[in-house]
C-alpha cells in the first residue's frame, strides 16, 4: 500500500499542462500587441533610391585623347545626348571616322571631315543608343569604341 500511496502523492504534485500552454499563448498575444502598438510605420518606398529619368539628366562632355597611336580611353560608355571630344595630342594629324572601313556608314555624320592637327579636336554629340566603333583613317589599327546607353 505504501507503493500506491506514493503514486497518489506524485499525481497531486503535477501541474495541469493546459494552464502552462494558456499562459504561453497569453504572453505571445501580449508581445504581439506591444510590437504593433510601439512599432513606427515607416514608408520603405521613400528610402529606395530612384534613378532620375533620362529626360532630366544634363548632357555631359567627355574627352578621348589621341597620343602615340592610341585613343584613350579606348572604350567609353556614355548616355544619348552626351558629347565626345576627340583631342589630338600627337605630333601628326589624324582623321577620326566611324566604322566600318571604307564605307564609314555605321553612324552618319561621325567624321572629322579632314585632318585634326596637333592640339586640335573634333567633337561629336551621340544622339542615338548603340555601340559605335571608330578609327583613325590614316592608320586603321588605331581604333576605339563608344557605347551609348
Amino acid at each position: 500500500m505504501a507503493f500506491f500511496g506514493k503514486k497518489l502523492e506524485l499525481r497531486e504534485r503535477q501541474h495541469n499542462p493546459a494552464v502552462f500552454w494558456i499562459l504561453i499563448i497569453v504572453l505571445m498575444l501580449f508581445l504581439a500587441g506591444a510590437v504593433k502598438m510601439f512599432a513606427k510605420p515607416d514608408d520603405l518606398s521613400s528610402k529606395i533610391p530612384t534613378p532620375l529619368p533620362e529626360e532630366t539628366r544634363q548632357p555631359r562632355f567627355y574627352t578621348v585623347s589621341y597620343k602615340s597611336g592610341v585613343f584613350s580611353p579606348t572604350n567609353l560608355r556614355i548616355h544619348a545626348g552626351d558629347t565626345v571630344r576627340f583631342k589630338n595630342e600627337s605630333f601628326f594629324s589624324i582623321r577620326v571616322v566611324s566604322d566600318p572601313h571604307p564605307a564609314h556608314n555605321q553612324l552618319s555624320g561621325f567624321d572629322s571631315v579632314g585632318d585634326v592637327p596637333q592640339g586640335s579636336y573634333f567633337s561629336y554629340t551621340f544622339a542615338e543608343k548603340g555601340i559605335f566603333g571608330y578609327h583613325n583613317e590614316k592608320k586603321l589599327e588605331e581604333q576605339g569604341t563608344i557605347i551609348v546607353r
